[in-house]
């Protein structure tokens, strides 16, 4: 299988126009390759979490330019991070941040890369077909563009990056699931201004069911995330009523007193969950390749980060001319793996300590005392996830 040359479309297609698409489709512009952006969604679209970018997020934005526009667009900067279990209660001093709207954020950033000459498409479904080490062949359906035109509707891309989120893009056949999602079901909600909801800080109340995030959003709502354990609710329900009723039961455990609307519940699949990460000429990243917990918006520098790193994965095999050769020397989806492992051992290791953390009440009953304890371990946690890109 090679590349379709009879189709004008750019050779390498993203698949996913959340923060991890445009931050690949970005810094491959930036590195002088052309790609095709598609999304299912039309945007502004609203997401289920994701709202907190940290420090280590505007760092990597800054990469491809995009930090600034969105801080404009932020209320108060993130200044604290805030967990409680029942009257027990621990702060942490954040080094900056900010808290924006995913309906905003995603929509911004999408314009950006339009602007910018990326070849966006939204309302596109993408279906990848089949597989090899020479090209992906996808089908593209509701395709609509006033400057792209498709001489067949299942065209072949020599590289296609998945940045399909948490709904995994339909891709099991040829990047399996190493660890099938289980686990907590990621909830969320955009809840009406609560004057307890402070600006600028990240609330946490954690309890036997599961956790919930807090923060206030740039008009003032309230961003509610949660991972709920669906498996520890009475008599197994998992409706949207139950649902929202642990949540209320955590908060109010943890002394807040809100009422959780259950027809604004937003749900995801299992969050527990890692998969083969590249086959042949496709490659994972995101939330697509594996979930990482947001604590103080770790989950979205993780996202932003693995896009670039994939774009410079592709521009690196492109650049070094092994297209004009026909001799690939270290197939993409074995630099991809060696990359992509290389950087969640770099980053990762404090979010899956606190995740396991969280999945035992006892060890978050005792997680608190601990840190009220030993203070300096939580700031040295909240460095490490906050930690700016150092690669340029």
């Amino acid at each position: 299988m090679v590349a379709n040359e009879s189709v004008n479309l750019p050779r390498i297609l993203i698949i996913g126009a959340g923060p991890a698409g445009v931050s690949a489709a970005l810094r491959l512009k930036d590195r002088g390759h052309d790609s095709l952006l598609v999304d299912r969604s039309h945007f502004p679209r609203d997401k289920v979490c994701g709202c907190c970018l940290n420090m280590s997020a505007l760092s990597n934005l800054s990469r491809i330019g995009c930090d600034q526009i969105l801080i404009s667009l932020a209320g108060a900067p993130l200044r604290l991070w805030q967990m409680s279990l029942g009257a027990k209660r621990i702060d942490a001093d954040l080094p900056g941040g900010i808290a924006l709207s995913r309906g905003k954020m995603d929509a911004v950033l999408v314009r950006e890369a339009a602007q910018r000459g990326v070849r966006v498409v939204s309302g596109c479904e993408a279906r990848v077909k089949n597989v090899d080490a020479s090209g992906v062949q996808v089908e593209l359906i509701g395709f609509k563009s006033e400057t792209l035109k498709l001489d067949c509707n299942q065209p072949i891309f020599s590289t296609v990056i998945l940045a399909t989120g948490l709904f995994g893009g339909g891709v099991a056949n040829w990047l399996p699931w190493e660890l099938e999602p289980s686990g907590p079901m990621g909830v969320g909600a955009i809840l009406p201004p609560n004057s307890e909801v402070a600006p600028g800080t990240i609330h946490m109340a954690c309890g036997d069911g599961g956790y919930v995030g807090l923060v206030q959003l740039e008009d003032g709502s309230v961003d509610m995330a949660a991972a709920i354990r669906i498996d520890r609710m009475a008599d197994g329900a998992s409706n949207r009523a139950a649902i929202a009723s642990q949540i209320e039961a955590i908060l109010s455990h943890a002394g807040w007193r809100m009422s959780i609307a259950e027809h604004l519940l937003k749900m995801t699949p299992p969050l527990t969950r890692k998969r083969r990460i590249a086959n042949g000429r496709l490659i994972a990243i995101g939330d697509a390749a594996q979930y990482v917990e947001p604590f103080t918006g770790e989950g979205m520098a993780w996202a932003i980060e693995s896009g670039i790193e994939a774009a410079d994965c592709v521009s690196d095999e492109l650049e070094c001319g092994v297209e004009k050769s026909g001799v690939r020397s270290v197939p993409l989806a074995d630099r991809w793996a060696a990359r992509y492992h290389a950087m969640q051992r770099r980053r990762q290791w404090v979010c899956r300590a606190v995740t396991y953390a969280l999945a035992s009440p006892p060890l978050t009953r005792m997680m608190i005392p601990a840190m009220r304890f030993a203070p300096w371990a939580v700031r040295l946690a909240i460095q490490r996830i906050n930690r700016q890109s150092t690669v340029r």
